[in-house]
Parts: structure tokens; C-alpha cells; sequence
């Protein structure tokens, strides 16, 4: 066994048993700390033998399928590097919240395994310890997070049901749970594939909040209590995505997929719907958390765009590049906008735009956290976000799909204009009658991770190049 073999199932198993002793309160905060140093020291030779070639560990004394296989390739480890950035630094936002960190600590270990199950099974049971987890989170902010919880339950319930179903047609025809395995043998099966990628796709949309099926993300994020927003948007609802693209690059064929094309673009068609849907309900919002969470919602769109460009071979190793710079520009910088606008919040008791004028002058730290993380958002020049936009509208135009880069203009402006009515009035100093005076004060310490997290979303940009290398390890193509 490899350092990096063993450093692969203390990837689940740490925050599994970290999320065990967190169940006493007085340890919460002290495990969970100990949990951000100790993921990212685990990960790093995964990450470094991942650039070469697949990390697989086979558990339970039997090979695959009767084995429990985890295996990281390009497209596990981004997904469990996003997690230990922002899941590290939100945890060392968090304070001493009831409950919190056993549920966080759970939600950790299971994002980690679905992101490295190499069966279909684990990954629906890695999404079902993930789904209820977040439900915990929310219902955490009182009786009104309760029933948005609630709510949120019922879909993710609905969505599991959905995917199970799935599961269970590729297993009947395929006789086994193995990715690679089901991919092998389920291409002789094209019309029960075909049912089973349709039945995931609504039922990981639901998960995702992708439109219109996003009516529960809203109340969840607004009534959750701040260090749950930023999770929810960056991590939770990228484990539904995750699996979305394992089922379409790793399972379908490609001539499955030429002949769902009918299907892609109905994808891509929810994608434009929830750019659209999302951004103009961001506008029309009068407080923030609201507007950050419709901001997730047009956001989701975009990871949708990419779906009609997977018939063309040569388009899917720069379009999945830059779906993925943008998922991943998408979870730092909306991780650090929740925790600014969290902090805002509970320093100044609401987080009505209208109240907030000029609080900048107040806390320039806060407010610059902000402005990098919109810039992010936005997918201005030099952030992650706008790599990924230049390698998906090269792939697309570079294949004919021309409609793609406007949709990507349109969406960029429509971003732009709703980041600018938040942070406008925050820079800005007017006299009004409205205004709020503040009721606490905010740790230097507490700026750290907002600020980090704005910072990497512009730094990582620059990394932006290697992401097609990184993606191409264990890819099916």
C-alpha cells in the first residue's frame, strides 16, 4: 500500500470518526479545527500521484465488484481540493454553534466519498449522508430554517428515490455497481441506459436546484445560520453535479449520447432558464442573503451549458475544463460572499441593502472580501471564473456551438448588474432614517477566511491552464 492508497481512506474515515467525537459539545469546535489541518495533510499525496495516474484502494479483502473501490482521478481530486479550501476555512469561521459540528463534520465525510466511491452504490449512500446532513444544517437557524428544512428534505428525498431508481436499472442489466464496469456493460443496453440517465438527470437537477425545480434552495439559504450558507452553496450541491458528469462521461457511450441530444439541449435549456431566472430575481431582491442565494441558482445554469457539447469528442476536454473552473470559481468566491454577508448580518442585525449604506467606511476588510468574491462571481479577467468562461466559449466556438458564447456575454452582464446593486449601496454613504447602528463587533481573526477565499478565487485563476492536463488523468476519452 502507497502513502497515497492510505492517505485515500483516512480522506472518509477521519471526518467520519471526527464527526462521532463531535458529539460532545465541548469538542466540537477543537475536532473540527484539528479536521481542516489534518484533510488538507492527507489530500496532498493524493493530489501529487493524482497527476500521474489514478489513485485506487481496494477495501474489504475482495477486487472489484465484490471490493468497496475508492479511486481518485482528475475530476475526484478538484472536487475534494475545493472541499478542504473552503470546508477548512468556513470551519475555522464557524463558532460554538449547537449541534453544527457533528453535522458538518458528517457532511465532510460524506462530500469526500461520493467524490471517491468508484461504485454506484457508495455514491448513492455518500449523497444520502450528504442530503441529510445539509437538512440538520439548515434546520439549525430556528422554526422558520425548520420548515424551509423540511422542504428541502422532501426534495432531496424525492431526488434520492429518483437516482436510486437509476441505480437499480443499470445494476439489472449490468449485474454489477462498478463505474467502470456499469460503463462496459451498459453499452449494450442503450435504451435502458438511456431511461436511467434521464431518471438520474431530474432527480440529481432536483439536488442541484437547477430550474425550475430550485424553489426550496431560497428559504433553506436564507434561514440557515451563517457558516451553513457557504456550505450548502459551495460544497453540497457540487456532489449532485459531480455524479451528474461520472454518469455522462463515465457511464454513457458517446453514440448513447449523440443519440440524447434531444436530452443535452433540454439540460442546456434549463441552464439558460436558470441563468435567467436566477439573475433577474438576484436584481429584485432587497436583502442579501436572498440575493447571493439566486445568485447560486443562475450560477447552477451555467454548469449546464456544457451538456450539447459532449457529442462533439473534441470539444468535451476544453468545455469540461471550463465547466469545472467555473464550478469551482462558483464555490470560493459564493463561500466567501455568505460569510461576509453572514457577518454583516449579525454585526449589524439585518441584511437589508437599503440599511447597510456606506458600512464599508466601517469595515474595509469585510467589504474588500466582498468585492473580490463578486469579482469572482462575476468572472472578471484573472479570477478562476473567467478562465473557466474563456476554455468552455473556446471549446464551444472552436465546434460551431456559437450560441454558447452568447449566453455567456448575457450571463456575465446580468451577474455583473446584480453584484453591483449589493455592493454599491455598501460603498456608499446616505442619509437616511433607515440606517442601522452597530450592535457588536467582529473579530480580526473572523476576516480571515472571507479574505482568503476572495483572494484565492483571483489567484487561482492563474491555474486555470492546468485544468485540462489534471482532467485528462482517468478520463474515459
Amino acid at each position: 500500500m502507497t502513502l497515497a492508497q492510505f492517505c485515500l481512506g483516512g480522506l472518509v474515515l477521519v471526518p467520519l470518526l471526527a464527526a462521532a467525537l463531535a458529539v460532545y459539545p465541548r469538542l466540537g469546535r477543537a475536532v473540527g479545527l484539528g479536521v481542516a489541518v489534518i484533510v488538507p495533510v492527507l489530500l496532498a499525496p493524493v493530489l501529487i500521484d493524482a497527476t500521474r495516474a489514478p489513485v485506487e484502494l481496494t477495501l474489504g479483502g475482495y477486487d472489484v465488484p465484490l471490493g468497496i473501490a475508492l479511486r481518485a482521478d482528475g475530476l475526484s481530486v478538484l472536487f475534494l481540493l475545493l472541499t478542504a479550501v473552503v470546508g477548512g476555512l468556513v470551519t475555522l469561521a464557524a463558532r460554538k454553534e449547537r449541534g453544527f459540528w457533528p453535522l458538518w463534520l458528517g457532511c465532510w465525510a460524506g462530500l469526500n466519498a461520493v467524490f471517491l466511491a468508484g461504485d454506484l452504490f457508495n455514491t448513492y449512500v455518500g449523497l444520502e449522508v450528504v442530503g441529510l446532513t445539509a437538512v440538520g444544517l439548515v434546520a439549525l437557524g430556528g422554526a422558520e430554517a425548520r420548515v424551509a428544512a423540511l422542504r428541502y428534505l422532501f426534495v432531496a428525498v424525492v431526488g434520492s428515490l429518483l437516482f436510486l431508481l437509476s441505480v437499480g436499472l443499470l445494476v439489472a442489466v449490468t449485474g454489477t455497481l462498478d463505474i467502470r464496469q456499469v460503463g462496459e456493460r451498459a453499452a449494450a443496453h442503450p435504451e435502458v441506459l438511456s431511461v436511467a440517465l434521464i431518471l438520474a438527470s431530474v432527480g440529481l437537477g432536483m439536488k442541484l436546484a437547477l430550474a425550475p425545480m430550485h424553489g426550496w434552495l431560497i428559504p433553506a439559504h436564507a434561514a440557515a445560520p451563517s457558516p451553513v450558507s457557504p456550505l450548502l452553496s459551495a460544497l453540497v450541491i457540487k456532489a449532485a453535479f459531480f455524479v451528474l458528469l461520472r454518469l455522462w462521461l463515465w457511464v454513457a457511450t458517446p453514440e448513447l449520447v449523440a443519440e440524447l441530444a434531444v436530452v443535452t439541449w433540454v439540460l442546456a435549456g434549463a441552464g439558460v432558464l436558470a441563468i435567467v431566472v436566477g439573475s433577474v430575481m438576484a436584481l429584485r431582491q432587497t436583502h442579501m442573503k436572498p440575493l447571493v442565494a439566486y445568485s447560486t441558482v443562475a450560477q447552477v445554469g451555467y454548469f449546464f451549458l456544457f451538456f450539447p457539447l459532449i457529442p462533439d469528442a473534441d470539444a468535451i476536454p476544453g468545455a469540461l475544463a471550463g465547466t469545472l473552473g467555473l464550478a469551482l470559481g462558483h464555490g470560493i468566491a459564493k463561500a466567501a460572499l455568505f460569510l461576509a454577508a453572514g457577518y454583516l448580518k449579525e454585526l449589524y442585525g439585518t441584511d437589508e441593502i437599503a440599511r447597510l449604506h456606506g458600512v464599508g467606511r466601517d469595515h474595509p476588510g469585510l467589504i474588500l472580501a466582498m468585492g473580490l468574491a463578486a469579482v469572482g462571481l462575476a468572472g472578471m479577467p484573472l479570477s478562476l471564473s473567467f478562465s473557466g468562461k474563456w476554455l468552455l466559449s473556446t471549446a464551444a466556438v472552436s465546434n460551431g456551438h456559437y450560441w454558447l458564447l452568447g449566453v455567456v456575454v448575457l450571463a456575465t452582464l446580468l451577474s455583473a448588474a446584480y453584484l453591483l446593486k449589493m455592493m454599491g449601496p455598501l460603498l456608499i454613504e446616505e442619509d437616511t432614517d433607515g440606517e442601522v447602528a452597530q450592535r457588536t463587533s467582529l473579530p480580526a481573526v473572523a476576516l480571515a477566511p472571507p479574505l482568503a477565499l476572495g483572494t484565492v478565487t483571483l489567484l487561482a485563476g492563474f491555474g486555470g491552464v492546468w485544468l485540462t492536463g489534471l482532467l485528462e488523468v482517468g478520463a474515459p476519452w
